[in-house]
């Protein structure tokens, strides 16, 4: 760690030393009649290439070695204008530039402006002025700080944390508390256990801005009480472009070791499985095969460097009558090895352990993605876009388990091998629009529809149990007798999830009143609107047993299938299937909903009132059969869920000045048990863990207040402090079931209460120390600490809780994001670096409660540190360096039990890994 630490000090002091030798100019470019900043304008030294455009306040910035220039500064519709400057190196020299309006241009040009929402800066403009409260990343963000997809992004906003294989905490609050739509329209997800879909599967290369409302409003779908997400993907470029990308990443656990997989097809290095594991036919009449495709036993190879391809391009074509027609397609292939060693147990209520395992896994993951969006602008205030996106992500894991299992009767150490294959893929298709009718665009009309279609597949997931374990020389497993008592312990098993989404939305708002000038808005505004989605989910899975006749074969852990082979021939070892009839259910999601929102200026410029309602009808149905029915005719369970709500909102936005803002918001919504979570199915992991749904789960009733204080002292600057409560009625939690085995399930949780303080900072560092020159102009930092108090009572709810007084699942009492960039010129004023670190971390967070005496599960602390250099060569090439988790720091699950002692009940660690990036523009 110390010899990162050493490089990046030499890299800042050769960069202090290289800007000694430059000065900086900056400046204001307003116009001349009005004193109105100038967006966009251009500032350039004659002659060079040196310079830079005006941000959303008028301002610009760039360096330029020492001399005398002729400054030069331009944009449509105004006459240039020309100054003499003298640049002093290692100071600065300010300019106050005016552009007077060229009459005779105006008369044939009509300046319309598209909105660059990837910039850090207009992000920043559009949420000071909004009436909501709204936080936002965009793509330059992003890309400064090294975030490969939506989810590392949305672990940068303030408030939220990723839960090892949880997803999502906003606030305390896991995965059911959240939404995620794609363009304001919703999409399926990819795991049967989860509501949001997998924002790592969209990658940074077709997202435009992610924006995250952490408070309710009537146009957000009002199943929630943590945030609702909504990815904005790329439209149309202003000019046309090409470019292509190129990674390789090295992983300090992983790259050059050996590594045990299985390859059961070609395709599986791109993350298609194809038919290499396809479900034989028979065992969909329960029937076994004459024989499988794929062996139980694995290849070893080693692990090669992560690799990474990118491509991607656009255009925008523009017609003499004014239309436009524009596109933007890319396309991205990722692949990842890892290897994670460590401890995976389960205890007694006592402290003592049932399992007790050492692990490691061998993990190969790909991810691929695929846009292609068409914009067709039909004038300056109407326009469609057809948006697709194709996505498909794998993981293709073998698990090795190593030690004591009493759950499967015995006592010497056993050793299980467990491989699975899961692949997702989502095919994303949406047509929207956006219209605007009248002076200063008073009526306003937005629609959209879409069609999502997603897979989850798990095909051939192959486990085997050894037992009388015999060792070679080095000391390592070399062969173990096959056990086989139980279904769970050595078996072939398949899954396979299909869930169609339609989405639906059309609002319109219409402005009255005196109109404001400088926020763009009248001062009345009326909202109104409909959205709606409607999911069908099929599952079902299939599993077949190894099931031992005679006497237990040994089998050779390196090559199990030859042992195997024999075994079956000889008749001491058969497939059994499970011949049950429970194994699939179906399940409906439907929403309905119509909203009104009233904005009215009751002060202008001063105080604004946002207040509304949403009517949200609200469909759940599951159909299943009875658990472990063997009755082909066994009949349908049918379980419904409807609710009719009226939810209710208030938002207050008071602006102190032109600089600061307080602002209110008030709101009731509810959230939903998940479509799994209604139905008794369990589902096991290799551990032995097991998770069951409940049918009798009801929804909750959140009541939400937020009060933030925010200040943009600068352009891109922000301070800001808030506190939020929600009180939970009914939540539904996770706890230790009362069973004979290792269960978990859900159950509604009586009342549950999460209040906290939230604080941001971004701020550069010139405006903080006097005297830092250019240095400390080009550099920034950025933080946000929020802290947490949750409890969830579970004094009425039905069980056996060890604790029926708790922090809320997955809350952490702290959650911290810090970063700081710098920007240099090392090289040559053709070359442009920029230097971040990240740090995050967070507070022991609840995983699981225990039951029965037994304690609580808790996800310990753990910092994660991230260096990121990026270089821009000229206009067409870039060369980046991304260090990730360079403190590698130990994830660690630990339980704690009533007598004072605690117990780890998995650990692992991530390793390092160095990624090295190029590409070019054509």
């Amino acid at each position: 760690m110390n010899k990162y630490l050493i490089s990046f000090a030499i890299i800042l002091l050769t960069t202090a030393a290289t800007f000694a030798q430059k000065g900086i100019v900056k400046g204001t470019v307003k116009d001349a009649d009005t004193g109105e900043e100038v967006i966009g304008a251009s500032v350039s030294l004659e002659g060079t290439t040196t310079g830079a455009s005006s941000d959303v306040f008028g301002n610009f910035q760039f360096t330029a070695p020492a001399g005398t220039y002729n400054v030069i500064a331009s944009f449509i519709g105004y006459k240039k204008t020309t100054q003499e400057i003298t640049v002093v190196e290692g100071q600065e020299t300010v300019l106050n530039l005016t552009l007077a309006i060229d009459a005779q241009e105006l008369e044939a040009v009509e300046i319309v402006g598209k909105a660059n929402t990837e910039s850090a800066g207009a992000l920043m403009v559009e949420r000071q002025k909004a009436d909501v409260m709204i936080q936002a990343i965009g793509a330059e963000e992003m890309s400064v700080k090294g975030i490969s997809d939506v989810e590392d992004a949305v672990t940068n906003v303030t408030g939220i944390t990723k839960v090892e294989s949880k997803g999502l905490f906003v606030r305390g609050l896991g995965d059911r508390y959240n939404n995620a739509t794609v363009n304001g329209l919703v999409v399926p997800s990819t795991d049967p256990g989860k509501k949001v879909i997998d924002l790592g599967l969209f990658s940074s290369d077709i997202v435009r801005n992610i924006d995250i409302n952490k408070t309710f409003n009537p146009a957000l779908y009002g199943d929630f009480a943590g945030a609702t997400v909504d990815v904005v993907t790329k439209d149309y470029p202003e000019e046309g472009f090409f470019n292509v990308g190129l990674s390789g990443a090295y992983n300090t656990q992983a790259t050059g070791q050996e590594f045990r997989t299985f390859q059961d097809g070609d395709s599986e290095f791109l993350g298609f499985s194809g038919n290499g594991r396809a479900l034989p036919a028979e065992m969909n009449d329960r029937q076994v095969p004459d024989a499988y495709n794929n062996s139980y036993t694995p290849s070893t190879i080693n692990a090669m460097p992560n690799i990474g391809v990118k491509l991607s391009g656009g255009n925008l074509y523009e017609f003499d009558n004014g239309m436009a027609l524009g596109f933007i397609a890319a396309g991205s292939f990722d692949n990842k090895y890892n290897i994670y060693e460590g401890v995976k147990n389960t205890y007694r209520a006592e402290g003592s352990t049932i399992n007790a395992y050492d692990s490691k896994e061998y993990e190969y993951s790909t991810k691929t993605t695929a846009m292609g969006n068409l914009f067709f602008k039909i004038n300056d205030k109407n326009s469609v876009s057809f948006n697709n996106f194709f996505i498909n992500q794998s993981s293709n894991s073998n698990l090795e388990l190593f030690g004591k299992h009493e759950e499967l009767g015995r006592t010497e150490p056993v050793f299980r091998t467990r491989n699975t294959y899961e692949q997702s893929t989502v095919n994303i298709h949406q047509l929207v629009g956006d219209h605007k009718f009248g002076v200063n665009d008073r009526l306003k009309l937005t629609w959209g529809g879409g069609y999502s279609k997603s897979n989850a597949q798990e095909p051939d997931r192959r486990q085997i149990t050894y037992r009388d374990l015999d060792y070679d020389a080095e000391g390592d497993i070399a062969s173990g007798r096959l056990f086989a008592n139980a279904p769970d312990d050595s078996h072939r098993f398949w899954s396979d999830m299909n869930e169609d989404t339609y989405s639906f939305k059309l609002a319109t708002s219409y402005g009255f009143g005196e109109y404001n000038d400088n926020n763009d808005t009248y001062r009345h505004n009326i909202s109104v609107g409909y959205n709606s989605f409607f999911k069908q989910r099929d599952f079902e899975w299939w599993m077949s047993t190894l099931s031992i006749v005679g006497r237990a074969p040994r089998l050779d852990i390196n090559d199990p299938q030859s042992g195997l082979n024999d075994a079956f021939e000889d008749g001491s070892v058969e497939y059994k299937p499970i011949v049950r009839y429970d194994t699939k259910f179906s399940a409906t999601q439907n929403v309905n909903a119509f909203y009104a929102d009233y904005g009215f200026d009751i002060v202008p410029s001063k105080l604004k009132m946002n207040v509304g309602a949403r009517y949200e009808k609200g469909y759940q149905e599951v159909v299943y059969k009875q658990e472990n029915t063997t009755d082909p005719n066994a009949p349908d369970i049918i379980n419904t869920k409807e609710t009719d709500n009226i939810l209710p909102s208030l938002g207050l936005k008071y602006t102190v000045n032109e600089k600061s803002n307080v602002r209110f918001a008030a709101s009731q919504t509810l959230i939903r048990p998940l479509m799994s979570e209604l139905i008794p199915f369990r589902f096991t992991y290799a551990n032995g863990q097991k998770i069951v749904g409940n049918p009798d789960l009801e929804s909750s009733q959140v009541t939400n207040i937020d009060l933030k204080y925010e200040i943009f002292p600068n352009s891109g600057e922000l301070f800001s402090v808030g506190v939020f409560g929600k009180k939970i009625e009914n939540s539904i939690e996770l706890v230790t079931k009362a069973s004979a085995i290792t269960e978990f399930e859900y159950v509604n949780a009586g009342e549950s209460f999460v209040a906290g303080i939230e604080v941001e900072v971004n701020k550069r560092l010139s405006n903080v120390f006097q005297n830092g020159g250019d240095w400390l102009n080009r550099s920034t930092v950025g933080a946000n600490l929020t802290l947490l108090t949750s409890e969830t009572d579970l004094s009425n709810a039905e069980g056996l809780f060890t604790n029926k007084k708790r922090a809320m699942f997955g809350a952490s009492p702290y959650m911290i994001n810090i970063d700081a960039s710098h920007e240099a010129n090392l090289f040559s004023d053709n070359v442009t670096s920029i230097f971040t670190v990240t740090y995050n971390t967070f507070g022991d967070r609840l995983a699981a409660a225990g039951a029965q005496g037994a304690g609580d599960i808790y996800e310990r602390s753990y910092g994660t540190l991230n260096f990121i250099w990026k270089n821009r060569i000229g206009e067409k090439m870039g060369l980046n360096l991304t260090m990730k988790n360079l403190l590698n720091p130990d994830i660690t699950l630990e339980q704690e039990f009533t007598n004072g002692t605690t117990g780890v009940v998995e650990t692992y660690k991530r390793g390092v890994e160095a990624k090295i990036s190029f590409t070019y523009s054509f």
